[in-house]
């Protein structure tokens, strides 16, 4: 009994994608609760055909007719030039009644939080969320609604709403291997960002798995291509946790794709409240012809239900080649059929009067909404005067409005004639009318924009830095850098008390790169002896941002740069809640420059170490079946080119990295002596040996103290002599697109 009556006051939306206007006409016929969309411009699938600003306002207006809701992605990272631009942009739509945007960019969410203070902001599946400790921040920062990272289980789930903020999941399409956000594979390997909607999709290319002794783990396949999501089979249990807001991936797909798989998942969710209404008597069932034309609207890969029930495995991998193999065609032309074609409208009352010497009138009513309109007087009859049937007929044309006659009485005194032109106008007369008012909810207005205020910094010198992870790795900087960052399970050795710095300078311990339920059971146990031993915490999402401001450890905070500055309104937020930060790897030296060169004291440059192409939950070991559940593994991945990149399999965090088959070093580049007055230069190093990273640091070394050119190339020399296998400056001399 109490389910049915929490039923009554909360539904799942059901959230529908669109890639063009003919897809939102279908996502609506469709059952659609709510539309997601994008502009042409700053969407996170700019391949879409995606929507002209007068093609969301008029989306807007039939969707709040029919009491559905429009979102806006504006879910990618944005350069500082181009911020002001997306906010005026949203600040438009938000007057014409824009519901809810959907946001990566720290920046952005801020600067929409003060411009457009009553719209909904939802935080993107790019910002990888992944535990409740990030909510109550998100929260603080304007949020309403968190689109969780789609590796989190129902159980996480669960945890985050209980927060007390809506949740957003998806439940059927494409996945991605790595955590949304946390990819540079695209960017790195050939310029297109990911964090800019331009994925070039090398997750679907195919690999060799090279295990730890250089044994092939795992012949030519495609072990980062995910099967798709369909969870139709585990609805009941995403429904019965309350979930606010199912989501249906596609907006790259066709317009019968988005309509058919609403169809499906709209037919589902009302089976499950009769269902339950009904107490649950009979096994939750799927209907096996609903299944094969569920999967024939797009042939691409087979399905799982993903991570609700799973942290990762080989089953969620389709390890043969994935792509779009068709459709049927019959199928996908019936759901044109039915529901493209169509502009849906809402169904209203009316009452004409035509009496000969009186103004003709309509009256009509939607939803206990009532408008009246007056026309011309209408004339005495010459020949033969209207009859209702007439005057009906003229009436109810509505043509391509927002409204279809449901009823229209009609009074006449059997005498009366008026032109067909005057009725037409006193119909859209009355239409528009109609439409205005029940839209009239819709205006707000927005607030100017805001520059943002960032506080002058600039250092005398940069420190030197570096990210280490073994502890060979680690004397080598203790004897030379200022500051010394252990990762892995360095971190736990400082907690026990067996590692510290021999040598002057900084210790900090670097957090996992993402921040899950199993990694707060295990910080938990050390945190307090931990934070007594070092003196600062590097923190690589917005978790542990959040855990530190409520834990007050009372040790310094450094942001890395999966922690994404894009512009100074990111920089102003990411701030006032940590000490020090670290440049994305994403923005070239002069956007860098442009962009933040007053502030450089506040900043890490990264100058060198292998850009970490991926985070994921999947694990290529595990696929091979070679899984232990312990310590850490290198193991590799061989692309066509016979290119290996090194991974990372770290089971202390169940997490895999896949880094860039060479490092990114920047010391040959001359710009690198205009950002002399960052806080720091910043070294990450993974598999290099002690010898290595001596080598390496005091090149570096060499190149902060050098005097004249000469000197500069003879360090630049030394540390190009530590890496073999040669060298990338990343994205230092252009920025990825």
């Amino acid at each position: 009994m109490l389910r049915l009556l929490l039923w009554a006051f909360f539904m799942s939306e059901l959230l529908a994608p669109a890639g063009n206007p003919q897809a939102l006409i279908g996502a609506l016929n469709a059952g659609a609760d709510a539309v997601y969309l994008a502009a042409d411009r700053f969407g996170a699938r700019a391949y879409a055909d995606n929507f002209t600003e007068e093609e969301i306002i008029e989306g807007l207006k039939m969707a709040h007719l029919l009491h559905k809701k429009i979102y806006l992605t504006v879910n990618i990272l944005t350069r500082q030039e181009e911020l002001s631009e997306l906010i005026a942009m949203v600040s438009r739509l938000y007057e014409a009644g824009l519901d809810g945007v959907i946001v990566q960019d720290l920046g952005v969410l801020t600067a929409l939080h003060e411009a457009c203070p009553e719209l909904l902001l939802h935080a993107s599946t790019q910002m990888s969320i992944t535990s409740p400790e990030a909510v109550p921040l998100l929260k603080t920062l304007g949020c309403s609604r968190v689109v969780p990272a789609r590796e989190l289980s129902l159980e996480e789930i669960r945890a985050i709403r209980a927060q007390g903020i809506e949740v957003e999941c998806f439940i059927h399409g494409a996945m991605c291997y790595a955590y949304s956000g946390r990819c540079l594979m695209s960017s790195f390997l050939g310029g297109r960002s990911g964090n800019r909607g331009r994925c070039a999709g090398p997750c679907h290319l195919p690999y060799e798995v090279i295990g730890e002794t250089g044994e092939k783990a795992l012949s030519r396949c495609y072990p980062l291509a995910m099967k798709d999501l369909c969870v139709l089979t585990i609805l009941p249990e995403l429904l019965d946790a309350n979930i606010d807001s199912f989501k249906i991936e596609g907006r790259m797909k066709k317009p019968e794709y988005a309509a058919g798989t609403t169809v499906f998942y709209r037919k589902y969710i009302d089976r499950y409240v009769e269902w339950d209404k009904k107490g649950r008597k009979t096994h939750w069932k799927i209907d096996a012809e609903d299944l094969e034309e569920l999967e024939s609207l797009y042939i691409r890969t087979d399905l799982s239900t993903g991570y609700y029930h799973e942290r990762n495995g080989r089953n969620l991998i389709t390890m043969k080649e994935p792509g779009y193999a068709g459709a049927d065609q019959k199928l996908l032309e019936t759901i044109h059929d039915r529901y493209l074609t169509q502009t849906p409208k809402v169904e209203i009352q009316g009452k004409a009067v035509v009496r000969t010497g009186s103004r003709i009138t309509l009256t009509c009513t939607a939803e206990g909404t009532e408008v009246l309109s007056e026309g011309v007087p209408a004339q005495q009859a010459k020949n033969r005067p209207l009859t209702k049937e007439d005057i009906r007929e003229k009436l109810t044309r509505t043509g391509e409005s927002s409204f279809d006659f449901d009823h229209l009485e009609v009074e006449t005194d059997g005498a009366s004639f008026v032109p067909v032109s005057d009725l037409n106008a006193l119909r859209r007369d009355a239409l528009s009318k109609l439409e205005n008012t029940l839209l009239s909810r819709d205006h707000r207005q927005a607030k100017p924009y805001r520059e943002a205020k960032c506080p002058a910094s600039k250092a005398a010198k940069p420190c030197l830095a570096s990210l280490v992870r073994t502890r060979e790795q680690f004397e080598a900087a203790d004897g030379i850098c200022d500051l010394v960052i252990a990762d892995g399970n360095l971190v736990n050795l400082i907690g026990e008390g067996t590692l510290s710095r021999k040598g002057k300078g900084e210790l900090y311990a670097a957090l996992p790169p993402v921040y899950r339920k199993s990694d707060a059971a295990q910080y938990a146990k050390i945190s307090g002896n931990l934070c007594a031993r070092v003196d600062g915490l590097y923190v690589r999402n917005l978790e542990e941002i959040a855990i530190c401001q409520e834990k007050d450890y009372h040790v310094k905070v450094l942001a890395g740069p999966s922690v994404y500055l894009w512009n100074r309104k990111a920089l102003e937020t990411v701030s006032s809640l940590v000490d020090a930060m670290t440049f994305p790897l994403e923005l070239s030296g002069r956007e860098l420059e442009s962009t933040f060169s007053d502030v450089f004291g506040k900043m890490f440059l990264p100058v060198y170490g292998r850009a970490p192409l991926m985070i994921s939950a999947g694990c290529v070991r595990k696929t091979a079946g070679q899984c232990d559940h312990r310590g850490e593994h290198w193991f590799s991945l061989e692309d066509r080119k016979n290119v290996r990149f090194p991974v990372l399999c770290d089971c202390l965090h169940c997490t895999n990295t896949i880094y860039n088959s060479v490092p990114t070093s920047l010391h040959a580049e001359d710009a690198l002596l205009r950002f002399l007055s960052c806080r720091g230069f910043l070294l990450s190093f993974t598999d290099e040996s002690g010898d290595q990273v001596k080598q390496i640091l005091r090149g570096y070394c060499g190149l902060l103290d050098a005097s004249d050119p000469a000197e500069r190339k003879r360090a630049g020399e030394r540390i190009a002599g530590a890496m073999p296998a040669g060298y990338t400056t990343g994205h230092f001399r252009k920025g990825a697109i």
